[in-house]
C-alpha cells in the first residue's frame, strides 16, 4: 500500500465507473454470462477492502480496458493521471492484435508483474483473486463442475500453472495480506 486509504472515493472514481461501464458495454463474463462490468467492480471492491486508495480503486475499475476495449494508455493518462495509467498498463496482459499464443503471452505477463510496484500488485492480486474465486464458485455449481476449464484458451494444467506462477510473481518483494488470500484461494483450485 502506498498510503492511507481514502475514507471516500469521489467524482474521479465515479467518472472511472461510468467510463469502465461504457467501455465494457455488451461484454459478458466467460461462462456465467454476467455483464462484464461486474468483474471490474468486484476487483475494485477487493482493492478497497484491502486498503487501496482512490487511484488504486480506479485502476481496478479500468484494469481490463487497454487489453479488451480499444482504450489506450494515453487516454487513461489524460483522464486519470500517470499513476492510474501505469497501474492499468501493469495489469495489461497484451495490447497486440491478434493476441500472441497463450503460453508465451502469459509467461511475459508474469515476468512483468514480478517487477511491478506494490500499488499495481494490489490491483493485480485483486484481479486474480476474483477470477480464482469465480472458478471455484463455478466448479461447485452442478451445471458447470469440471467443465469450467473448457472456457479457457489453455487446458486445466496450464491454467493451474498460470495461477501458481502469477501468485508467486505478485508476492515477489510484496508482503501483503491480499497475497496470502490469493495464495490460499489458488491452492483450492487444484
Amino acid at each position: 500500500m502506498t498510503g492511507a486509504p481514502s475514507p471516500t472515493y469521489g467524482p474521479k472514481f465515479e467518472s472511472a465507473l461510468v467510463f469502465a461501464s461504457a467501455a465494457h458495454f455488451g461484454q459478458q463474463r466467460k461462462g456465467s454470462g454476467a455483464p462484464y462490468i461486474t468483474h471490474p467492480m468486484a476487483v475494485a471492491t477487493i482493492v478497497a477492502q484491502y486498503g487501496g486508495d482512490e487511484d488504486q480503486a480506479i485502476a481496478a475499475l479500468l484494469h481490463d480496458v487497454i487489453e479488451d476495449c480499444d482504450v489506450t494508455r494515453e487516454q487513461l493518462l489524460a483522464r486519470y493521471g500517470e499513476r492510474v495509467a501505469t497501474i492499468v498498463a501493469g495489469c495489461t496482459d497484451t495490447t497486440e492484435s491478434p493476441k500472441p499464443p497463450w503460453r508465451p503471452r502469459k509467461e511475459a505477463h508474469i515476468a512483468k508483474v514480478r517487477g511491478l510496484e506494490a500499488d499495481a500488485k494490489l490491483v493485480v492480486a485483486a484481479d486474480k483473486l476474483h477470477n480464482a474465486l469465480s472458478i471455484l464458485r463455478d466448479r461447485r455449481r452442478p451445471s458447470v463442475g469440471e467443465q469450467v476449464w473448457s472456457r479457457f484458451s489453455a487446458d486445466k494444467v496450464d491454467v493451474l500453472w498460470y495461477y501458481d506462477a502469477m501468485t508467486e510473481a505478485v508476492g515477489d518483494g510484496w508482503a501483503h495480506e491480499l497475497h496470502s488470500e490469493l495464495r490460499y484461494t489458488v491452492q483450492q483450485l487444484g
